[in-house]
């Protein structure tokens, strides 16, 4: 199994999820703001509330900056969630509007390659047209009767 996710909590994690890819990065995780440091992100769950004082990179000096994708940057891990995408016989997405791209393409590449896809969540998708079944309602709720179907 492969979870790809657009939250920025570590939500997945606690609940006991182990390869999940944060397409939109970690909220509590830093890096550096230059783009050609080589300093990797690391775990960071300070609270910044002043502009003083920011930290800087121990690597190149430069601000440091939450990991996170802000609009307009290109999401991380898109090579492996392509690669997973590529490769899945089941493409299972709950409670997204699938409007916002590239998330919202996801589905396309998933089903192009032969996979069912199946999307559970409170109201129907943008992307609806790509699913090859729409199980409307809460994911709390619907997600382990689909799971539970899908299982036996």
């Amino acid at each position: 199994m492969f979870l790809c996710t657009q939250n920025v909590d570590p939500l997945h994690e606690r609940a006991g999820s182990r390869r999940v890819a944060h397409m939109h990065g970690r909220l509590f995780q830093s890096r550096c703001s230059n783009p050609r440091c080589p300093l990797t992100p690391f775990d960071d769950d300070r609270l910044y509330l002043d502009r003083e004082p920011l930290p800087t990179c121990r690597s190149c000096r430069a601000l440091v900056r939450p990991h996170i994708c802000w609009f307009g940057e290109v999401p991380f891990e898109l090579e492996a969630i392509e690669t997973a995408l590529i490769g899945c016989d089941l493409c299972l997405v709950v409670g997204t509007s699938g409007v916002v791209y590239p998330a919202a393409g996801f589905v396309q590449v998933a089903r192009a390659r032969g996979a069912r896809t199946v999307y559970v969540g409170p109201e129907e998708p943008g992307n609806a047209g790509a699913f090859d079944e729409i199980v409307r309602g809460p994911g709390s709720v619907r997600l382990p009767e689909v799971v539970a179907s899908i299982l036996s």
